[in-house]
């Protein structure tokens, strides 16, 4: 601390002048006093009195003098106390800052009716606040994450994510879910069209292949009498008809087998054993599949790559989560009295306990703090702050110094 840091206030003279001006009239009334004395016998309590009185007042200004400077820059022994002690009175104004401030029970005392769950939840009550701590949090979402090692924080979230697919979906019932899904309302009769579609146009370019099997297995009779081209061609014929007639047809007897076939494997999917076993130990040999456990090891830079965009975003979807959330715990707070409670609890203990294990920290703080001072501001600050009192001191010292005086002169005079 210097005098740049800390401007001292204008000097208090007043109280000052009054002093020294009670000494300047004590001398003043001493050598008159010694003068006239003779002329009559009560000029000598006069006398006695301004000699006390002159002794009070330099005895107290010497004391008061030596609390802060060497009077009259002389270095005499023991003066200019503060300056010489300011560290040893840094180190034991920190010890009674510690001892007797910063303890358990005074601390606690003071905290005990601040009600911290109400104090939070009515400042996150206030749009204002949620949207500044929304916009400062969101930037140390991606760093927070950059800040993780990639390969572990990959593996992890391998591990994790398989491990959450694993517990929590089976996909046997799943499946089930999804073809029930897919044929209510009949939404699967237009792939059936389209099946039924690519069935004729299939038929139709495997037509020689499949005259020439039928050919390979009719004998040569049949062959010479050329049966094997007409049981092929009624074959096709027949086939395309039926397939065509199952397009065109909504109701067709076929399409109600279809829709009866699947309505029993959805069925058998979420109540047979076989099925849900099957799904298991294929989820499974996916899951650990090279490829698959490949990408969801590069899920986690994918994941930090789309925080950090969406955390530059001006509409960033994480900052408005995070000024929901708050919203959310200020409505919690406000309306559920146990939650308070238990806040309020918890925020008092851990205050307690950051003042119970930093109060050593605090005490050399200020121990250092004011060896850090500059001794002469220091003992400046403390004679302006206190001024006024040690200047009353000198004059009570003067005038006390003065009756005591009158009374020694007088009980001499009774006793001699």
């Amino acid at each position: 601390m210097n005098d740049e840091q800390i401007p001292l206030r204008p000097r208090r003279v007043t109280i000052r002048h009054v002093a020294t001006g009670l000494l300047v009239a004590a001398v003043a009334l001493y050598v008159a006093a010694r003068i006239y004395e003779p002329v009559h016998p009560l000029i000598g309590y006069l006398r006695a009195f301004a000699e006390a009185a002159m002794v009070g007042a330099l005895a107290d200004w010497f004391a008061v003098t030596a609390l802060f400077r060497h009077p009259l820059g002389v270095p005499i022994p023991h003066t200019a106390v503060v300056q010489r002690q300011k560290d040893r009175v840094g180190d034991a104004l920190g010890r009674f800052v510690e001892r007797h401030f910063l303890t358990h029970e005074e601390i606690g005392a003071r905290i005990a009716g601040v009600d911290f769950a109400a104090l939070i939840a009515r400042w996150l009550a206030e749009p204002g606040h949620r949207a500044e701590v929304a916009r400062l949090v969101t930037p140390l979402v991606p760093r927070m994450l950059e800040a993780a090692d990639d390969e572990a924080a990959g593996r992890f979230a391998q591990g994790r994510l398989r491990d959450y697919v694993m517990r929590r979906f089976e996909v046997a019932p799943l499946a089930a879910g999804v073809l029930e899904m897919l044929t209510a309302e009949g939404r699967h009769q237009g792939f059936v069209d389209a099946l039924m579609k690519q069935a004729i146009a299939l038929l139709d370019e495997s037509e020689p292949e499949i005259r020439e099997r039928v050919r390979a297995r009719t004998s040569w009779l049949w062959r010479r009498l050329a049966v094997d081209k007409r049981v092929t061609h009624q074959i096709m014929t027949a086939a395309e008809e039926t397939l065509a007639d199952m397009g065109a047809n909504p109701s067709h007897a076929w399409r109600e087998g279809i829709d009866r076939a699947v309505a029993e494997f959805i069925d058998q999917l979420r109540t047979s054993d076989e099925y849900r076993e099957q799904g298991e130990r294929l989820k499974a040999r996916l899951l650990d599949d090279p490829a698959v456990a490949g990408s969801l090891a590069g899920l986690w830079g994918e994941i930090v790559r789309a925080v950090r965009e969406d955390c530059g975003e001006p509409q960033s979807r994480i900052r408005a989560a995070i000024d929901a959330g708050l919203g959310h715990v200020a409505r919690s707070l406000a309306d559920d009295p146990g939650l308070q409670a238990g806040l309020n609890v918890w925020l008092h203990a851990l205050v307690l306990d950051v003042i119970e294990a930093r109060r050593g920290e605090v005490g050399r703080l200020i121990s250092d703090t004011v060896r850090s001072w500059d001794a002469n501001t220091v003992a400046q600050r403390i004679e302006q702050a206190v001024g006024d009192d040690l200047q009353y001191i000198r004059i009570n010292g003067t005038v006390i110094g003065g009756l005591a005086g009158v009374a020694i002169h007088a009980a001499s005079q009774l006793v001699w």
